[in-house]
C-alpha cells in the first residue's frame, strides 16, 4: 500500500507471479538507484520519490493531485501521475476484478482543462513507471500497464 485515505487507497498493482513493476521501480528510486533513469541523478531520483509519496498521501486524503497537470489520461483507462521527467500510470478499480474507463480518450481532447474523474472508484492501482524522453508517451509504455492491469483484475478475482 502507498497511500490510504477518505477518498482511494493508492496501491501497487501485481502481476500473475506476484512482482510489481512499479514497486520495483519505486524502491530503487527511493535508493537514487534506478539505473533506467538517465534524466535524474541519484539525489534527484530521491526527490522525486519524495514529491510522489506526499502526492499520493494528498490524493489518497483529498481525492487530487497537488497541481491539474500533476496527471493525464493516456488511452482505455490507464492514467499517469506525472512529475519531472518520471512518470507512473494507474488505473481505477473497486478491488473486485471488475474495471471500465471513466472517461474516453477521444472526446477528452475537447477539454480546456484536464479531466479528474469524481467518480474515480477507491482503489487507485499502480501500474509502471517510466522515464518519459519523448512528447508522447511510448506505446509499448502503456501496453505494457494494461497488461498489468488485466493481470492484477484477474489476481482480484481470485477466491
Amino acid at each position: 500500500m502507498i497511500a490510504h485515505g477518505e477518498q482511494f487507497a493508492v496501491e501497487c498493482a501485481v502481476r500473475t507471479d506476484l512482482s510489481s513493476p512499479v514497486s520495483e521501480f519505486l524502491d530503487d528510486v527511493q535508493a537514487g538507484a534506478a539505473d533506467r533513469v538517465e534524466g535524474l541523478e541519484a539525489d534527484e531520483q530521491i526527490d522525486w520519490f519524495d514529491w510522489f509519496m506526499a502526492a499520493c498521501d494528498g490524493l489518497a486524503d483529498f481525492g487530487t493531485l497537488p497541481h491539474s497537470h500533476d496527471h493525464n489520461q493516456l488511452l482505455d483507462g490507464i492514467w499517469e501521475i506525472k512529475h519531472s521527467v518520471l512518470r507512473v500510470s494507474f488505473f481505477d478499480t473497486d478491488g473486485t476484478g471488475t474495471y471500465e474507463p471513466l472517461i474516453d480518450r477521444t472526446p477528452y481532447s475537447r477539454f480546456a482543462a484536464r479531466p479528474w474523474p469524481d467518480d474515480f472508484l477507491y482503489y487507485l492501482r499502480l501500474t509502471t513507471a517510466f522515464e518519459k524522453t519523448t512528447q508522447k508517451t511510448p506505446p509499448a509504455e502503456i501496453e505494457l500497464a494494461k497488461t498489468v492491469r488485466t493481470e492484477d483484475l484477474e489476481h482480484d478475482r481470485q477466491p
